[in-house]
């Protein structure tokens, strides 16, 4: 299992990750069927980009997430890098 380092220790989790991808992308007016798939694409991507790492910082995780996304959605991208000094 991967281990995510940042404020806290934890293990890395696909589903936590597709919600909040799917969740962002939401909040960016994405109608939810697209919001989904744009997560389950991403979440698949991110596995590979994982691969069989025992540790990723969050801030390696966050970076990666967005620039994947931006393959399918540029301002979700942004949001989702940029969430904790947005809101």
């Amino acid at each position: 299992m991967t281990r995510v380092m940042g404020k806290t220790e934890t293990e890395y989790s696909s589903e936590r990750l597709h919600q909040s991808i799917a969740r962002v992308a939401a909040s960016n007016r994405t109608p939810l069927g697209t919001a989904e798939h744009f997560a389950r694409e991403v979440v698949k991507k991110i596995e590979n980009w994982i691969g069989n790492k025992s540790e990723i910082t969050a801030a390696e995780l966050r970076l990666q997430t967005a620039a994947v996304l931006a393959d399918y959605d540029p301002e979700t991208a942004y949001l989702y890098e940029n969430e904790d000094k947005l809101f």
